[in-house]
């Protein structure tokens, strides 16, 4: 008897732990704007689309690079402004109207400052 009621009671509680996981299912979806324009000084053009999970877990930028490359980029923390990077190749740091793009050099050190950006008032 002790036996089957063991067993009974595991069963029943792998039932409900599984239905704890079915209940919490839910639709992960992706919020992202429209894209704004950015020029270097030297008129490079650059595209960044801000996005956010629809959970609000990750904020992150897409941005497409003069050269047409893209990346996505997370937002990592930062003491002011928004800050998005990999921490490998690329930060974009949007601060005051402005962003600071610092790009990793092939020696492995940054180039921080590499492109300055202002917004384009009138995207074409």
């Amino acid at each position: 008897m002790r036996k089957q009621a063991a067993i009974k009671s595991i069963l029943v509680t792998v039932c409900l732990l599984a239905a704890c996981g079915c209940a919490t299912n839910e639709r992960l979806g992706v919020q992202i704007s429209q894209p704004t324009y950015w020029r270097s000084q030297n008129g490079e053009r650059f595209v960044a689309r801000y996005g956010r999970l629809s959970d609000g877990s990750l904020d992150f930028v897409k941005v497409t690079m003069v050269d047409g490359r893209g990346w996505t980029l997370p937002r990592a923390v930062s003491a002011s402004g928004a800050r998005y990077t990999d921490e490998n190749g690329l930060v974009w740091w949007e601060h005051h109207g402005t962003v600071r793009v610092d790009v990793r050099r092939d020696d492995g050190q940054w180039d921080e400052g590499h492109w300055t950006l202002r917004p384009e008032p009138q995207a074409q």
